[in-house]
């Protein structure tokens, strides 16, 4: 009776708080890929210059002043365009597979109670035959 008991216990413990648990764990990992990469700054500074990198404009009126001033911001902001696109592409990818893994985790944390009882059957039938 004892094992009956414990075997409530541990599937009553499986299917609830273990599950809820494992849930707040994978968004905590969501959380992190996020924030790691951080993807919701950079989608907001997307068109921005990179690292702030740009020639300031002078009083006096010149050609030369305007024409380094348009270069130098368009450039800039063309690097900051592809390192930042790189990065939230790569950030992307990564929470893509976090959330991934975290579906292929419920999947067999819903089936391990049945894979660990399949598996001590065949062994038996095994052992037996």
């Amino acid at each position: 009776m004892l094992f009956l008991s414990i075997v409530q216990n541990y599937l009553l413990w499986h299917y609830s708080r273990a599950f809820k648990e494992i849930f707040h764990v994978w968004l905590n990992f969501i959380w992190f890929t996020l924030h790691f990469f951080s993807i919701p700054q950079l989608m907001r500074s997307w068109l921005s210059p990179w690292k702030r990198i740009t020639e300031s404009r002078g009083n006096k009126w010149s050609f030369e002043d305007l024409a380094g001033f348009i270069i130098i911001g368009f450039i800039s902001r063309i690097i900051g365009f592809i390192l930042r696109t790189s990065v939230i592409v790569v950030g992307l990818v990564s929470l893509s597979v976090v959330v991934l893994i975290g579906l292929g985790t419920f999947v067999f944390w819903i089936f391990a109670p049945l894979i660990i009882i399949a598996m001590l059957v065949f062994g038996i039938t095994l052992v037996i035959s």
